[in-house]
This record gives C-alpha cells, sequence and structure tokens, in this order.
C-alpha cells in the first residue's frame, strides 16, 4: 500500500514538472509567433481580439464620421477609443496612419505616441509612412514646451523611415536634414565653431552625414546613416549657400575649410563663390572672380588635352 503511494505522488511530481516545462516551452514559441502578445488585452475574450478590434474600428470609423472637427474633447475620445482598438490588435496599420492623423493638430503630443508606437512595432518594420507621420508631427506640431526632446525624437523618427524607404521617399532626406540642423542650431556649436544662421547649421547636418558615411556616398554604410544620393553634390550646394549667406564670417569659414576638403578634391571651385571651373578659366564664370589656372601649357597656355601640348608641341613635364 505504502508503495503504491509513493508511486502515485513520483508520478504526479514527474507530471507537474514536464507540464511546467511544457508549458514554458509553449509560452516561448507563442511570444515568437506573437510579438505583441504582452500587449494585448486582457479582456477574457477567447482569443478573439483580433475580432473585437474589427468591430471596434467600425464603430470608431463610424463616430468619426458624425463628427464635423476635432478639437481637444474629440481628439480625448479618438485617443480612447484608438487605444482600446489597438490593445485588442496592435498590428492595425490604418488606425496608427488614420488615427494619429487626426488628432495631430488638436493633440499633438498624443498623435506622436500613436505614431511612435506604430514605428516601434517590429510587426510593422517595413512601414515608412508611420515613423515619418511621428516625425512630422514631433517637428511641427509639438513644442518644446509639450517636450524638450521632440527634435530628437523626430530625428530618430526621420531616420528610420529612410532606413525602411530607401531610395522611394528622397523627401524624407530633407525632412531629416532640416531636423538634424535645426538641433544643432539650437545647440549653437557645432565640432568647436559657432553656428550662425539656418544655412551654416544646414550645412554642418550635411557634412555629419557625410563622415557618418565613412566619407562616401556608397551604398554600403552605418546603421545609423542614411543613402543619400548626390550627397556630394548637395554638399557643394549647401557649402555655397553658407558661404552666400555671410561671405566673410569666420565660423562660416572655419566650417568651409573643413568642407572643402571633401568637396573639392576631384574639381576646382572659385574662391569666392565656390563655383566649378574648368581646365585653362582664369575668371569664375558665376561670379566674375580670377581663379587659379590649371592644366595648360606651360609654354603657349593652351589648355592640355594629354602629355604633350596640341598646339605647341611642348610636353607638361608633371604627367
Amino acid at each position: 500500500m505504502k508503495k503504491t503511494v509513493v508511486a502515485h505522488i513520483a508520478i504526479m511530481v514527474i507530471a507537474v514538472a514536464l507540464g511546467s516545462l511544457l508549458a514554458s516551452y509553449l509560452i516561448d514559441q507563442q511570444n515568437q509567433i506573437s510579438v505583441n502578445r504582452d500587449k494585448l488585452s486582457t479582456a477574457p475574450l477567447g482569443g478573439f481580439n483580433k475580432f473585437a478590434s474589427d468591430v471596434q474600428w467600425m464603430l470608431f470609423v463610424n463616430y468619426a464620421g458624425g463628427i464635423d472637427c476635432v478639437e481637444k474633447p474629440e481628439a480625448e475620445e479618438i485617443y480612447k477609443r484608438l487605444n482600446a482598438i489597438l490593445a485588442n490588435d496592435p498590428d492595425l496599420e490604418i488606425a496608427y496612419n488614420i488615427g494619429g492623423m487626426m488628432i495631430s493638430n488638436s493633440d499633438p503630443v498624443k498623435s506622436a505616441e500613436i505614431f511612435m508606437r506604430g514605428a516601434y512595432n517590429q510587426n510593422l518594420k517595413n512601414n515608412w509612412q508611420i515613423p515619418f507621420s511621428a516625425g512630422f508631427v514631433l517637428d511641427r506640431y509639438v513644442t518644446d514646451k509639450d517636450d524638450p526632446d521632440r527634435l530628437k525624437k523626430a530625428e530618430d523618427m526621420f531616420r528610420l523611415a529612410a532606413s525602411r524607404a530607401g531610395d522611394n521617399a528622397p523627401y524624407i532626406t530633407s525632412a531629416l536634414l532640416k531636423v538634424r540642423a535645426k538641433r544643432i542650431a539650437e545647440k549653437g556649436k557645432w565640432s568647436g565653431i559657432q553656428v550662425v544662421n539656418d544655412e551654416h547649421a544646414l550645412l554642418c547636418a550635411m557634412f555629419d552625414e557625410w563622415r557618418k558615411n565613412g566619407g562616401t556616398a556608397d551604398a554600403a554604410q552605418p546603421s545609423d546613416s542614411m543613402n543619400i544620393p548626390d550627397l556630394k553634390d548637395r554638399l557643394l550646394r549647401a557649402a555655397q549657400n553658407a558661404k552666400a549667406s555671410d561671405p566673410t564670417n569666420k565660423n562660416i569659414l572655419d566650417t568651409l575649410a573643413k568642407v572643402m576638403k571633401v568637396v573639392s578634391e576631384d574639381q576646382h571651385l572659385c574662391g569666392n563663390c565656390l563655383s566649378p571651373y574648368a581646365a585653362g578659366d582664369k575668371f569664375c564664370g558665376q561670379c566674375g572672380t580670377a581663379v587659379v589656372v590649371f592644366a595648360v601649357c606651360p609654354k603657349c597656355s593652351a589648355v592640355m588635352k594629354g602629355k604633350f601640348c596640341s598646339s605647341c608641341g611642348s610636353t607638361d613635364k608633371t604627367k
């Protein structure tokens, strides 16, 4: 009798242990299949959360269709309904896109929160519109008083959107660079140089991206950099605009000294307006400033097309 009781107890202990191991394994498997499982509503819906969210979304659309304008009270109700919908289906993209934008004017802080929640959802990691909308709202509608870190968050969102969109949405690049420039302007200094105006700040932001890319515009880039088409040409234009904004400012000239080592390594630029000029040119075609003549015959001053001058036959001993 005692042996039977001991055997039963042993079997029960083993069964409990195996059940515990199986439960742990199944939970791990569920978490891998549904990464947002821990974000689902705990309401007793018997696994019908997705169906519940669809019903809630239809009711939301019906509610939104009856609103004349979205003021603060309507924004509170919309935010409440969005939270309920996303609690049952965190992957419902349309809820982030439409719901977040509906309250962007009346409650931009909550709008940005909705968009950022969607941006960091791993099941929506291929969606670039949601992080772009988050960055847009943070940059345009949220104020420093509402969130002192809004520009940093906006830059993070635009960078995330750019990494997902690739070359499909070049305007994301422009938005990110402008936000980056705003952060530099607010800080007031860049690489130990005082930032004097918006054009100067944008040049600094552009050069930062150049350095993040390792000094190239190739596709192989660090994870926190962007693929900016024609980056070197854009950097030159930013340098020209910065120089034109205040031609004699020492801080801008100090920045240009750093940038010119990059943009002038394979071309000759006018020292006044930074416009490129060709072999044999004596004056800049854009501003008329005298430039350093290059690639001409040392004897007759004709443009050298090869080792020997095609006009007088002299040789360029530097080649």
